[in-house]
């Protein structure tokens, strides 16, 4: 059975303003975690793949009302496929104006190394957030190059030694020839801020 447009547009319009009245403490000048206000169902997050080191989300306010947003490090969104996961690297500051999306390139790594490094076809929806050890190295490593932060991660999430990260990830020069993308000097600082953090691994 169709449902009515008018009656879809009712039920729209019934919703939106019950999510509204529920978010009433909110407030403009706060910043909000992207997980919590994805949990209360207030704003709804989705991403595309474009390289392993970036993707391109899409977060929709769901509400009458402007919102603060922060993406923190280990905010990561969900493979709809069989590929890798996606954790944010940075943190991010959005504006949301009532009931619209804001679309923006979040620098990213991937989680997850026994799957497919993601393609630009590859699609993500919702997300959630990584492990506390996880969270504490992306966070320390804001600033650190995106190949260094890629080791660190695998390390944590799969457990790989310093030889299986970087026989995990090649990159294919015009000649063909092949050559490993993260370098010694990648594994060294991600070695580095590990152990700065007395987190475990394999590096």
């Amino acid at each position: 059975m169709t449902i009515p447009a008018a009656l879809h547009q009712r039920y729209h319009a019934w919703r939106i303003a019950r999510l509204t009245a529920r978010a009433a403490v909110l407030t403009e000048d706060q910043a909000y975690d992207l997980l919590f206000l994805c949990k209360q169902g207030f704003v709804r997050a989705w991403a595309t793949g474009q390289s392993i080191t970036r993707i391109h989300a899409s977060v929709e306010n769901r509400l009458r009302k402007r919102l603060r947003v922060v993406i923190r490090p280990g905010t990561y969104f969900v493979a709809r496929g069989d590929y890798q996961n996606m954790v944010t690297r940075r943190e991010y500051t959005i504006m949301l104006r009532p009931a619209d999306t804001e679309d923006i390139a979040l620098e990213a790594a991937c989680i997850n190394a026994g799957r497919p490094i993601p393609g630009t076809e590859a699609r993500f929806s919702g997300v959630r957030r990584v492990s506390d050890d996880l969270a504490r190295f992306l966070e320390a490593a804001q600033r650190s190059d995106p190949m260094t932060v890629q080791a660190g991660v695998w390390s944590i999430t799969d457990g790989l030694s310093a030889g299986q990260v970087r026989q995990r990830l090649l990159v294919r020069a015009n000649s063909g020839a092949t050559r490993q993308a993260i370098s010694e000097a990648n594994i060294a600082e991600a070695r580095s801020i590990l152990n700065t953090m007395g987190i475990r691994h394999q590096l």
